[in-house]
Parts: structure tokens; sequence; C-alpha cells
């Protein structure tokens, strides 16, 4: 059997990369999994993302637009006109009609910042995306469904939106009930969609210990290319990272192709990259996994650059036991308590990530122990905590005068009272002339 330079046969690193690659690609509809279980699937999250999505002013408009449209279908706005107008005046209906589109779509975009239409706007969605999960996990075949289709009313917008424009509400009472309804899902699209989901919620704890147990089998076999093994596992996990980020961008132009109508394209750009964003955040957690390992595994290797950095941070290293793990722990709750990466958003991420530096910061210690024994922090122990007990008594001292009308200096300003006293005895009992006196006083008093 054929060896490389270490050891391995061309066999088992073919074998090694497969593991690595395909734990990758797990990896990868394990990001997916989760933006389905956290996005899709939960009404609150659907409803957050909701209120971001109405507050876009290209979602606005769009919504403005289909709004005036429906309301202009529902009712037959030229022929309320006419029946207000003066008989001579009728023929300008149909001009009127078509000129107040564009002011009451302007009006409609105001109105949807009122907080009675923001109220309306989560209720509708609440509801929707209740019956949406209902149907997805195939618990009820009723709810927001019509002939098996799954639907978001806005009929009730449709209808206070007119009264509030000043139609009356008689026409309002013409408007048809199904006014406003938007397909979210086709009745032959829910099949398909209900296996999906159902394969969503069994496969992520299962795609998580086969993921741990093939990026773990290939270590395991690298022997002594552990190292660089671990390190390839962390680049790995980097890639598919940034592949999340670029298949979010994509389908950001796919969806927005699919819509053709110009005026709503816009609408369904900003509207995916709001649901979308979720997706973003566990790509930058899986990054921070990633680099963390990245740079843990270069900096335990035997180049140059980590020799010098192994060098530099000895002294820290080489630090008493609770010391070292003292300042590593607070520099941890620093970083939680800063959040830099979504990975510090979860607890249980909170504590994986924690014992992952913890284990590589333990390796670097021991090692660095043989590498550099005498690397030490040049501190005078004893000098240093004089200097402290120095400042601690001054800064005592100071906060003391703090109120008496004294100054900061406040053991001088003693002495040279006692000193005043003493010369004023001296002076009563004969032993100053006045002269003597006045010159030892203003001397102190200088």
């Amino acid at each position: 059997m054929t060896k490389d330079s270490n050891n391995l046969s061309r066999k088992r690193i073919v074998l090694i990369w497969a593991l690595v690659l395909a734990a990758s690609v797990l990896v990868f509809g394990t990001a997916a999994e989760v933006w389905v279980k956290r996005q899709v699937l939960s009404t609150s999250a659907w409803v957050d993302a909701s209120q971001k999505v109405l507050d876009q002013p290209e979602v606005q408009a769009a919504l403005a637009t289909y709004i005036v449209n429906e309301v202009y279908a529902s009712v037959d706005v030229e022929q309320e006109l006419s029946d207000q107008l003066p008989e001579n005046l009728k023929g300008l209906a149909g001009p009127i009609s078509a000129g107040l589109r564009a002011p009451a779509t302007g009006a409609v975009e105001n109105l949807l910042g009122s907080p009675q239409i923001r109220s309306l706007w989560t209720q509708v969605n609440t509801t929707a995306h209740a019956a949406l999960v209902r149907v997805l996990e195939d618990k009820t075949r009723i709810g927001s469904t019509a002939n098996g289709m799954v639907t978001l009313d806005l009929g009730e917008f449709v209808r206070t939106i007119a009264s509030d424009l000043g139609i009356p509400q008689a026409a309002v009472d013409k408007i048809p009930a199904d006014a406003g309804n938007i397909t979210l899902i086709q009745s032959n699209e829910l099949a398909s969609l209900q296996k999906l989901v159902k394969i969503v919620q069994w496969m992520g704890l299962l795609l998580t210990v086969v993921i741990v147990a093939m990026y773990g089998l290939a270590v395991y076999l690298a022997r002594n290319r552990r190292r660089r093994t671990l390190r390839n596992v962390g680049w790995s996990i980097v890639i598919v990272s940034f592949l999340l980020i670029a298949v979010r961008r994509v389908t950001g132009r796919v969806v927005a192709s699919i819509v053709t109508d110009p005026r709503y394209s816009p609408a369904g750009k900003v509207i995916y990259s709001i649901l979308s964003e979720l997706l973003v955040q566990v790509a930058w957690g899986l990054f921070t996994y990633g680099i963390v390992i990245v740079m843990g595994m270069l900096l335990i290797g035997p180049s140059r650059p980590a020799v010098a950095a192994r060098r530099f941070m000895a002294p820290a290293f080489n630090a008493d036991h609770g010391v070292f793990w003292g300042g590593a722990a607070i520099l941890y709750l620093l970083a939680i308590m800063i959040s830099p990466s979504p990975a510090f958003s979860a607890w249980w991420s909170v504590l994986l990530l924690g014992a992952i530096i913890g284990v590589g910061l333990e390796i670097l210690r021991r090692r660095s122990k043989l590498e550099f024994p005498e690397a030490a922090w040049s501190v005078d122990a004893g000098g240093l905590t004089s200097k402290v007990g120095d400042t601690w008594t001054s800064v005592v001292d100071r906060v003391r005068t703090i109120g008496s009308g004294r100054s900061g200096n406040g053991s001088a300003d003693i002495d040279i009272v006692g000193q005043l006293e003493r010369l004023k005895e001296l002076h009563v009992s004969g032993a100053l002339d006045d002269a003597e006196y006045a010159s030892a006083k203003a001397g102190l008093l200088s």
C-alpha cells in the first residue's frame, strides 16, 4: 500500500476528505433547517418580521398600490362620484376618478403607519401564519384556507382604508368578501411542503449528531495529521458560512425575477431580505465557530509566526492557574456582553463555544509551559502592593476631605495647624517676642 510523507495511505486521505466534505454539506442543510424552524414555522418570528416589512417604504408603496387597486376593482368609484356631482358635472366623474388614484395611493401610504393599521396588520399576519403552520404540519385541514389554499386575508385592510378614504359606507359594504385575499400556497403544493416540514422537524438533532460524528471520525483517522485535519474542518465551516450568504443573494434575485410586475418587484426584494435575515445570522454564527477552530489550530502549529505568537503570550499562559482562568473568564464574559457574533446569542452556543475555546487555551497553556517554561511577567509584587496601598490611602484621605472645607492634602494642613498652636504657646509663655513670633508664623503660612 502506498504511503504519503505523513504515513497515511492515499485511500485514507480520500476518506478523510470525503468525511469532511460530506459533513460540511450537512452543515449547510442544518443551517437551512434552523431557518425553517426559527423563521418560517415560528409565528412570533414571522409577526416580528412582518412589522419590519411594513416599515419599509418599498413595501408601503407596493401595499398602497395593491389596496387602491382592490378598492377600485371592488367599488365603482366613477359611479359613486357621479352620484355625488350635480347633473351638469357628472361627465367629470371619469377623469376625477382616474385622477384620484395617485393621491389615494399616497394617502394609503400615510395610513399604513397609523397604530390602527399596524395593529390590524399584526392581527392579519398572526392569523394567516398560525393557519399556515397548522396546514404545513398537517394538524388541521381548516383555518385560513380555501379549497386547499393558504391565504393572507387583507380584506379588512381594504374595507378599513376605503372608509378612511371617504368612500360611502354603502359602497364599502358592497366590497366582496374575497377582496384582498393573497394566496400564499396553492393546494397542489401542500402535500410536498408538508412532507418537507416533517423531514425538517426530526432531522435537526440527527444531523447535528451525524455531523459531529463525521468530523470526529475524520480527525481520528488522520493520526499524526489531526491538527491539520481539524484546521481543514474549521475552514470548511467558514466556507459554508460564505456559501449561505451567497445562496441568500442568489435566491433573492430569483425571487425578484419571479415578481414580474415592476410595481411590486422592489417590495419583493425587501420582504425576502427581511425574512432571510436569520440565514445571515446562522452564517455568521458558523463563521465564528470555523474561524475559532482555524485560528486555534494555526496558533498551535509549528510555523514561525505561531511560535512567535506563543512566545509573546507565554507569560500569560504561564501565569498562576487561578489568575489565568480568571482573566480568561472575564474576557469571555465581556465578549458575551458585547456579542460580536450571533454565536453569543443562544445559551447553548455560548456554552459550546466556551468549551471549544477553553480546550484550546488549555492545550496552548500546557504547550507554553513546555516550550517557554521561564517566561513570566517581570512584576515586583511587593512594590506593586506598596504602590496600591499608597494610592488607596491617598484616595481615602481625599474622600474624607470632601465637604470639610479643607484641601485634598489633609495631613499637611493638620501639621501646620499644630505648629501654629505651638508657636502661640511659646509666644504667650514669653519664649518668643512679638517680632520672632510674627516671623515664624509668616514662615509657616508662606
